[in-house]
């Protein structure tokens, strides 16, 4: 056998295949290679770009320690390694996001249901400022008005409000933004 004066090391390495040691392995090389695709494969499974992103620094953080530690033994099984890891750590989101769900739907009907106020601005404002809210949105094009609707009468968040839009959450952030700008400037305009 090739392996009996083989030192300890060297049959370990021989079994582990020809996987890079830690101090051989292009990490560089490796993030290069492999974080795009990772990234773009975990957006299409989360459909957030933030996510898909936090997807792949953790894939890539993942693999690098397990190639660190020696636990790929055949080298032609690292693309596999690293999207089976990607996907993982996919299923692992969407487990959490169902669980979280189900928790906040326990907790909302443990708590007492109080009656929900005529009119959201009545708790905050006097009648007069009520009245130039009113008069300010009233002035506002009809998709301002129903999306700072959707934000703050229905108190959706930002997901959902997209959703019902048929936009992205960044662009609904954009639009709530100039929405709320163009109603502090009638607001301003007519005091």
């Amino acid at each position: 056998m090739a392996l009996e004066g083989a030192s300890q090391s060297q049959r370990q390495e021989s079994r582990a295949g020809a996987v890079p040691n830690r101090d051989a392995l292009d990490e560089a090389a490796l993030v290069e290679r492999f974080w795009e695709r990772i990234r773009v494969f975990a957006c299409r499974r989360l459909a957030t770009a933030a996510e898909g992103e936090d997807v792949a620094q953790e894939t890539i953080r993942r693999v690098l320690e397990a190639l660190r530690l020696g636990r790929l033994r055949a080298p032609e099984a690292l693309p596999a390694f690293v999207f089976e890891t990607a996907r993982n750590i996919c299923r692992h989101r969407h487990r959490s996001a169902a669980r979280e769900g189900r928790a906040f739907d326990r907790l909302r009907s443990r708590l007492p249901h109080a009656e929900p106020a005529i009119d959201p601005l009545a708790n905050i404002l006097s009648e007069g400022e009520r009245g130039a809210v009113r008069t300010a949105l009233s002035h506002l094009a009809d998709d301002d008005r129903e999306l700072l609707r959707m934000s703050y009468y229905q108190a959706l968040d930002t997901a959902e409000v997209a959703r019902r839009l048929g936009a992205t959450p960044a662009a609904i952030r954009v639009r709530r933004f100039r929405a709320l700008h163009k109603l502090r400037a009638l607001l301003e305009d007519h005091p």
